[in-house]
């Protein structure tokens, strides 16, 4: 996988399990995927060592990748997209389009 699909799955996993991670994981995790700060930047903001965000970020990663090992939650709702995809491509009425539209507005 590239750090482009790295970070688009750690930020999908993030937002969903971001309220299961310790306050200070959540915040660094976010800084560093979301606002993509570096290393450096995350350390000095909170008067840290590099090594410090570094280990904080590894056990954030693997605690966000645990959960979804357990939960399923970020594959289940990329399977219910691409099912709403498919359906979209079988020429339905405006009515359903509509539907799996809304359907697709709240998934994401």
């Amino acid at each position: 996988m590239d750090d482009l699909n790295k970070t688009v799955r750690y930020n999908d996993l993030l937002n969903i399990y971001q309220e299961l991670l310790t306050p200070t994981q959540k915040e660094i995790l976010i800084d560093y995927f979301a606002y993509d700060l570096s290393l450096g930047e995350i350390a000095t903001n909170r008067n840290v060592t590099r090594a410090a965000i570094e280990d904080a970020i590894k056990k954030g990663l693997k605690k966000l990748e645990s959960l979804e090992s357990h939960l399923h939650s970020l594959k289940k709702k990329q399977d219910v997209l691409q099912n709403l995809e498919a359906i979209k491509t079988q020429k339905p009425s405006s009515e359903v389009i509509s539907l799996v539209e809304n359907i697709e507005r709240i998934i994401k």
